[in-house]
């Protein structure tokens, strides 16, 4: 026991990585079982018609021009695809599960760099991967949201390094690079970003000037350059730059106060602290530690954390004034806490004795919940379609055991063994709880009525007959669209006439044509032929 204290305690790295490398598996395991949902199928429709139409400067949705997104998210989706030599679910996730692996080794690698603490910079990267909403949410879905975070947190790190050594055009010109990097994969909230971000960290440390510096300027018109440059490539195809901007700009404002009004805007306002915390529990139990009344002095004494802190603090503000604001959206902030919150625990554990008892026995009563609802598992008949149940489930039960045992034992130690748990649940998550929601929920015969519907089709005409959904319903029928055009491998087309030659899908209706054939009727889908 004492050997494993004192390898904890003298390793931080070494832990990390080991951390790092068990949760591989507990996190690919089953990953692309799923059938795709939320905006997946949205992304993978693009990058799939850009395949199928050999076009990657127009991204199109049933062969319709596509204005929410720019492109570059479905260029490296579209790699993925071509690299793997399929379309599957698993393909579709790897652009965001590989870029969160990266995410959390880039927080380990600049803290241990920037603070010179390897204790802070494996928590602060370890809790990134096991926070609540990342270990049975966001780890699991093919989103823009975890790359666009790590390239906007990466913008972040370029600022404060080039800050330290002076060097302007470097700091103007890698996070501005970043910056229209970002802008092409999700628009204006890029911009927002890098504006808050250089105003405030300028303003701080008294070089407001340096915006109107020849490096400042050169920079930024390099950004708009790689901007305009895909706009301008993009109006060979449509000259509809118009429509293209008015939706980006409608995108970015739409989840705001004059969206919902002045009383989902309060509840939200008074809610929102509370509600990310709760996403990021167990990792915001480490708050309880910034409550020492050295947390604030420390901060403002350490140039680094003083960073961290006006960048959150610069950029929160949108999101908590926005009530719609998604958790995804804050993925680049989360870890600016993270940093602050590990900071705090590793420097004012040992000086706030009941704050830290209490926090011990939590983790504690938590490993013993955690390990029990293990054992839930057998009662839930998955021996159907989980293989070697029995065996899985004593096996984690017992890894469970051992780690609850250690943390008990462990001084100083507790908060590894502790995410080492949360692997092993994510683990669990993966072999028992994904296999369940595949078997259960209807998202599977909706994926296979479609690519029934696609084989039905192949080598002839589709047509999505008089097809175009409310705006909440656009995650459900891109998915449909996907699973139809990977079938198929063939670009599906909107139409409002039934007389040409080919298969309609149509949604509640029927067709006017009385010479068209229904095919087949899947529950509120029905699939007619025209000859």
């Amino acid at each position: 026991m004492q050997k494993l204290e004192n390898f904890l305690l003298n390793h931080p790295g070494r832990t990390f990585f080991f951390l790092i490398i068990i949760a591989i598996p507990a996190f690919f395991i089953n990953l692309g079982q799923l059938v795709l949902f939320a905006d997946e199928p949205t992304r993978a429709n693009v990058a799939l018609e850009m395949i199928l139409s050999k076009n990657y400067a127009v991204p199109t949705i049933g062969a319709e021009y596509y204005y929410n997104k720019p492109p570059f998210y479905n260029w490296i989706l579209a790699g993925a695809y071509q690299l793997s030599g399929n379309f599957s679910e698993f393909s579709t996730r790897l652009p965001a599960i590989i870029p969160m692996f990266l995410f959390a080794i880039s927080i380990y690698f600049s803290v241990s760099y920037f603070l010179k603490d390897q204790r802070v910079a494996a928590l602060s990267g370890m809790l990134f991967l096991v926070n609540g909403r990342m270990l049975i949410y966001d780890s699991m879905l093919g989103h823009i949201d975890i790359l666009y975070s790590w390239l906007t947190f990466s913008s972040f790190l370029l600022i404060f390094y080039y800050l330290q050594k002076k060097n302007w055009f470097l700091l103007f010109f890698s996070s501005y690079l970043l910056t229209a990097i970002t802008f092409l994969c999700k628009g204006l909230p890029s911009l927002v970003f890098q504006g808050f971000t250089l105003l405030a960290v300028l303003a701080y440390t008294k070089n407001f000037k340096k915006l109107f510096s020849w490096q400042h300027v050169l920079s930024g018109l390099i950004c708009v350059f790689i901007i305009a440059a895909y706009f301008w490539n993009y109006s060979g195809y449509n000259p509809n730059l118009e429509g293209y901007f008015s939706t980006i700009l409608d995108q970015s404002s739409r989840r705001t106060v004059t969206e919902t009004g002045i009383s989902a805007g309060l509840i939200h306002f008074f809610s929102f602290p509370f509600e990310h915390a709760g996403h990021l529990f167990p990792a915001s139990l480490l708050l309880l530690f910034c409550f020492h009344k050295g947390f604030i002095p420390g901060i403002k004494n350490n140039r680094f954390l003083s960073f961290l802190s006006i960048v959150f603090l610069v950029n929160i503000w949108v999101y908590w004034l926005s009530p719609q604001t998604r958790p995804r959206y804050l993925l680049m902030l989360y870890p600016l806490l993270f940093i602050l919150w590990s900071h705090a625990y590793f420097t004012y554990r040992d000086q706030l004795p009941k704050t830290n008892r209490f926090f011990n026995t939590m983790l504690l009563i938590l490993a013993l919940l955690l390990t029990t609802c293990i054992a839930g598992a057998l009662f839930f008949d998955l021996e159907c379609y989980v293989a070697y149940l029995w065996p899985k489930v004593l096996g984690l039960i017992l890894l469970g055991g051992i780690i609850t045992y250690l943390l008990f034992r462990l001084k100083s130690g507790k908060i590894f063994a502790f995410i080492s748990l949360l692997i092993v649940l994510r683990l669990a998550f993966s072999w028992f709880v994904i296999p369940h929601r595949f078997e259960h929920l209807e998202d599977r015969k909706y994926r296979d009525a479609m690519m029934e519907m696609g084989h039905l089709s192949k080598n002839s005409a589709f047509y999505m007959y008089r097809y175009h959904p409310s705006e909440l319903d656009i995650p459900f029928h891109d998915r449909l669209i996907f699973y139809i055009q990977r079938t198929r491998m063939q670009q599906v087309k909107f139409t409002g006439e039934d007389r040409k030659p080919g298969y309609y899908f149509t949604f509640d209706r029927s067709l006017d044509n009385s010479k068209a054939r229904l095919v087949k009727t899947y529950r509120n889908f029905k699939l007619y032929q025209v000859k």
